[in-house]
């Protein structure tokens, strides 16, 4: 549906007006040939990478039950953790496609800025990104953590949460490599983000076969693999942007303010759960007592994070040009003024 859409979308629109005084300026247009090659060229690395993803999630589901069995488990318990690891991986992926769709947006200009080797805007657009990841990535992990029990408790998924608990940081690394891995596509470096994704599988899948068979770890085993399987191509992938644009960058410079207000906001939420909780089980227990602490927390979450934010200068009204304008008119008024 998306391929037609886009087919009605440019038929409607190939016909371009070009203002006078651009005609006489030279285009080199590309055969279909060249065209189909280009294609192929981009394409299949693209593809490869994504598909690596998938193929270790893959490898996961016999590595893990195996590993667990290794590991002294019953098939009937090995199951059952495998299920709480799948639970929480569609936990953490939420987060993530937020910070992806978010920086794929400006993209577009590290490439472009690449092609003419203007570093300085390269390095602006490139810190810009990987703000915007930290924006997300770092409240999503603290909050996914701190409030992990709750989160379960109220989607039904069981007692797995202390994997979100242990786990929550792979919400960050995995925003990381994923925002390296587009700028390196973007910039040409297509087959080595590619390289650099197929190591970390390696890695991960090496890990998960002698952590999770350790009686003790048992299905933490898969999530301190995966903390390694993604710490080792964000090493690798930062090691090449900096080599291949000649650029001085510090990753963690971004994630200090971050950092900062999700700290504030993780005090608030925890505080704030602790009287919730006092309070409604003198009205109520149960479920419902359950997801109304965890909505109001989430809320207040969101809030003190953004707060702290605008007070230390981490958020701008820039950054809010990204979001959607239907979300300004909930954004308290006190806090759009401290906005820089």
């Amino acid at each position: 549906m998306e391929f037609l859409f886009l087919v009605i979308v440019y038929e409607k629109n190939k016909k371009i007006k070009i203002p006078s005084k651009f005609r006489e300026v030279e285009i080199k247009r590309y055969t279909n040939k060249e065209i189909v090659s280009k294609i192929i060229n981009y394409g299949i690395p693209i593809t490869v990478c994504v598909g690596m993803t998938y193929a270790g999630d893959l490898i996961d589901l016999s590595n893990t039950m195996a590993r667990l069995i290794a590991g002294g488990q019953l098939e009937s318990q090995a199951s059952r953790l495998y299920g709480f690891l799948v639970k929480y991986k569609q936990l953490i992926n939420v987060p993530i496609a937020i910070v992806t769709s978010l920086a794929v947006a400006i993209l577009p200009a590290i490439s472009s800025a690449a092609a003419i080797n203007d570093k300085e805007t390269v390095k602006s657009k490139i810190r810009y990104a990987f703000r915007l990841c930290f924006l997300i990535s770092v409240p999503s992990a603290v909050g996914l953590g701190i409030l992990s029990g709750s989160i379960f408790n109220m989607l039904k998924f069981g007692d797995g949460s202390y994997l979100m608990k242990y786990g929550s940081i792979v919400v960050v690394l995995m925003s990381v490599m994923q925002i390296q891995t587009t700028i390196l596509q973007s910039i040409g470096k297509l087959y080595t983000a590619t390289l650099y994704a197929v190591i970390g599988i390696v890695c991960k899948v090496v890990a998960n076969y002698f952590l999770i068979a350790i009686p003790s770890l048992n299905i933490l085993g898969a999530i301190y693999g995966s903390i390694i399987g993604y710490v080792v191509p964000i090493v690798l992938n930062h090691r090449m942007l900096l080599k291949s644009l000649n650029i001085k960058f510090k990753l963690l410079e971004q994630a200090k303010k971050p950092i900062i207000a999700s700290v504030f906001m993780g005090i608030v939420v925890g505080t704030s759960k602790l009287f919730l909780v006092k309070f409604f089980n003198l009205t109520s227990k149960g479920y419902f007592a359950n997801t109304t602490v965890t909505l109001i927390a989430v809320i207040l979450g969101m809030y003190s994070y953004l707060f702290a934010m605008v007070i230390t200068g981490g958020i701008t009204k820039e950054d809010f040009e990204v979001f959607p304008r239907r979300l300004n008119k909930f954004i308290p008024k006190f806090i759009m003024a401290k906005m820089k």
